[in-house]
């Protein structure tokens, strides 16, 4: 599914600290008694060092989280319905809506069978031939059909957070409690972090169904609404962020709009009506991507929110834009009955 592109799509977001909040550099303190034993990661940019969040502990958190999400929800009915409807495609066993990341087996028995790795999995398949690429995406967990694995690239990209104005940072002092004495394991130590300011930063996804943009939206709602944290010290009360999505931007590079303002391919095929969000389901019509086991067209279609419509691009394709954080928001909320379906509800 990275050889063409059918949906793209782009989220910008500011993050403020809701409270103290350290992402630690790898190498921190050194033989520099003036430093914190652990200072927050730092980079230079404009030709000023600055504090920053990274994309990677970003799509760490969300990543883990949307885990979360789909282990909780995930049961034996989802299971047997989607063993049922891919058998004709030739899968003999389902597929967890998550990976078991320190999973050693390559087979699934079901939910009490937690062994599962999409990564181990599909490279014990040694696949050939030309339907390898629709195999390794049917076989990977639905989450890992989104942020990847080591036989699938991630579909969504999470830029550094930099800094937008002044950034508050304070240096407190801690210990480490030994669990069995009730002593000072470790310490007193000293740490930085950042307490005040926002940063601002990009998600950028291609090709997800409505199902997996509506999880994508679940996790990173998690996330604004501080029920996980970022960084070190998430049990001491550091880590709660307060997140405002400013807009998300959608892009059919290949549909154009009819005279009734209708979402079709370029070839003049039907997508979507003016008021109907498509995802990559609605958008894969042709044969070739039956492999893929993608919603069925009429099933990744959900009602667009009423303050939103389709514009033609200035160049090719359709565009559609939420602004502020309402509409940002607006959007995972109609992308839910995908997912509610996805997962079996």
């Amino acid at each position: 599914m990275h050889k063409a592109t059918f949906l793209e799509g782009t989220i910008h977001m500011t993050i403020e600290p809701d409270g103290p909040i350290l992402i630690k550099a790898g190498e921190s303190g050194g033989a520099d008694p003036t430093h914190p034993d652990m200072e927050f990661v730092r980079t230079r940019r404009g030709g000023v060092e600055q504090v920053f969040i990274p994309g990677a502990s970003l799509k760490g958190v969300i990543r883990a989280q949307a885990e979360r999400i789909c282990r909780s929800l995930d049961s034996t009915d989802r299971q047997t319905a989607q063993l049922n409807r891919r058998r004709a495609l030739g899968d003999q066993q389902p597929i967890p809506l998550a990976d078991n990341p320190l999973g050693e087996g390559t087979r699934y028995g079901g939910l009490d069978d937690m062994q599962y790795s999409s990564g181990r999995a599909i490279e014990a398949m040694k696949l050939e031939g030309n339907d390898r690429t629709t195999i390794i995406y049917r076989r990977s967990a639905f989450v890992s059909q989104i942020f990847g694995h080591t036989s699938l690239a991630g579909r969504v990209r999470f830029a550094d957070a930099y800094a937008a104005g002044e950034i508050k940072i304070e240096e407190r002092n801690g210990v480490a409690i030994d669990r069995i004495y009730g002593a000072v394991a470790v310490g007193p130590f000293n740490y930085e972090v950042v307490v005040a300011g926002s940063f601002t930063t990009r998600i950028d996804c291609k090709n997800l169904t409505l199902a997996q943009l509506g999880l994508l939206g679940l996790a990173l709602r998690d996330l604004a609404e501080g029920r996980v944290g970022l960084g070190f010290g998430k049990s001491r009360g550091l880590g709660r962020v307060k997140v405002k999505f400013d807009t998300m931007k959608l892009y059919y590079p290949t549909c154009e709009l009819d005279k009734d303002k209708n979402l079709v391919l370029l070839s003049g095929q039907a997508v979507a009506g003016a008021r109907e969000l498509a995802g990559l389901g609605a958008l894969c019509r042709d044969a070739a991507y039956r492999g893929y086991d993608f919603p069925a067209p009429e099933q990744d279609r959900a009602p667009l929110p009423d303050e939103m419509s389709y514009e033609p691009d200035d160049l090719m394709g359709v565009r559609l834009q939420a602004t502020g954080d309402a509409q940002v928001r607006a959007i995972w909320k109609v992308c839910m009955p995908a997912w509610k379906q996805e997962i079996g509800l």
